[in-house]
């Protein structure tokens, strides 16, 4: 047992180690003095997730965000329609210019400030219908009008919903219906493992999970999760 336990974890580094090799360059660059996502127009995610999407994603297809910001312009160039959602108004207003200046079409922008209060008290962030956020700024806030834009598309209507924004939960549950067969649902930071305990046995019987990729992402100096699921039913 011991042996069989050194062997995985030899792999485990080995492939570590090479996924850090195979993106050396373009990790040191994210890190360089005045890069960002939004001037590089790069999502926030794993660079094995940006290639993934790179490979996958259509002319055609749409795609919702929960969160914006360099990932909404990656998309813009690549797809037909992508929707967001955004909560913080400074970042919106950065993203709404640089959107405009670039004269990007078929984006759609949702502002939408959290809501003061608790849904429950206490909220449990694990809970998708408790719709909070354990960040320090949103305590005792919910997020239940953000998470639920998403509602207003039909179901099967999304070709991709990316989930990097506030109470994650929350919007893995309301996006599981609005993602058409063959969709992928992409959650950045998977490694909080409460974003899926509660979640992932929702997840099981309609999706495949594609990938959770360990490993090296613009702007961060330290490894970050990043996890993709294809819908099958």
């Amino acid at each position: 047992m011991l042996g069989l336990f050194r062997s995985y974890t030899a792999e485990v580094k080995k492939y570590q180690l090479q996924n850090t090799f195979k993106y050396f360059f373009r990790w040191r660059k994210c890190l360089e003095p005045g890069a960002s996502s939004v001037k590089d127009e790069q999502p926030w995610i794993t660079f094995k997730a940006i290639d993934f999407l790179d490979s996958n994603l259509k002319s055609t297809d749409k795609v919702f965000e929960y969160g914006g910001g360099g990932s909404t312009l990656f998309f813009a160039k690549r797809v037909a329609e992508v929707v967001t959602v955004e909560h913080n108004e400074e970042w919106f207003k950065i993203l709404s210019e640089t959107i405009a200046k670039k004269n990007i079409k078929g984006w759609k922008g949702n502002f939408v400030l959290p809501v003061k209060g608790d849904l429950v008290d206490p909220p449990d962030f694990a809970n998708p219908e408790h719709y909070s956020a354990d960040d320090v700024p949103s305590y005792g806030f919910n997020y239940k009008d953000y998470v639920s834009v998403i509602d207003a598309y039909a179901d099967d209507y999304f070709d991709c919903v990316i989930v990097d924004g506030r109470s994650r939960p929350a919007c893995i549950k309301h996006s599981i219906s609005k993602i058409k067969k063959g969709g992928f649902l992409v959650l950045d930071n998977s490694d909080r493992k409460y974003y899926l305990t509660q979640t992932e046995s929702l997840l099981a019987d309609k999706f495949e999970k594609i990938f959770g990729d360990f490993g090296p992402s613009p702007y961060a100096q330290v490894f970050t999760h990043t996890t993709i699921w294809k819908k099958i039913k």
